[in-house]
């Protein structure tokens, strides 16, 4: 059997090795947090002033900050395997009915259950 290139034995693709942001993602995000607790302490009218900022109530400071997450994720797209899914729309087409067929309707569900079943005697919800 021909291995691909960049790929081990088993044929499975190897990825570069994590770097020390990667490697390190859960303490960045907690250090962000206390840092955002840290600053909301610190400066509490920010919080209202950013929440003043808003267009046909969307927030910009936080439509910006989403863009600046997405964008990495968007720019590193291979549309040659974006065609490929045309090509072969069953795993597409299995995707869009389980997440916007069903699985709404078992959040629901789960919503009712914790909400209405497990913590209704601890919350005092009627």
């Amino acid at each position: 059997m021909r291995e691909k290139p960049g790929s081990d034995e088993s044929g499975i693709k190897k990825g570069r090795p994590l770097g020390f942001f990667e490697k390190y993602l859960t303490l960045w995000v907690l250090l962000s947090m206390a840092a955002g607790i840290g600053l909301g302490a610190l400066f509490p009218r920010t919080a209202e002033f950013l929440n003043g900022i808003a267009v046909a109530q969307v927030n910009i400071p936080v439509a910006f900050l989403l863009f600046g997450m997405m964008y990495p994720i968007m720019v590193q797209i291979d549309f040659s395997e974006v065609r490929q899914a045309f090509r072969n729309p069953k795993p597409v087409i299995l995707t869009l009915v389980v997440n916007w067929g069903i699985k709404p309707f078992t959040m629901l569900f789960f919503a009712w259950l914790f909400f209405r079943v497990v913590w209704t005697p601890f919350v005092g919800f009627e």
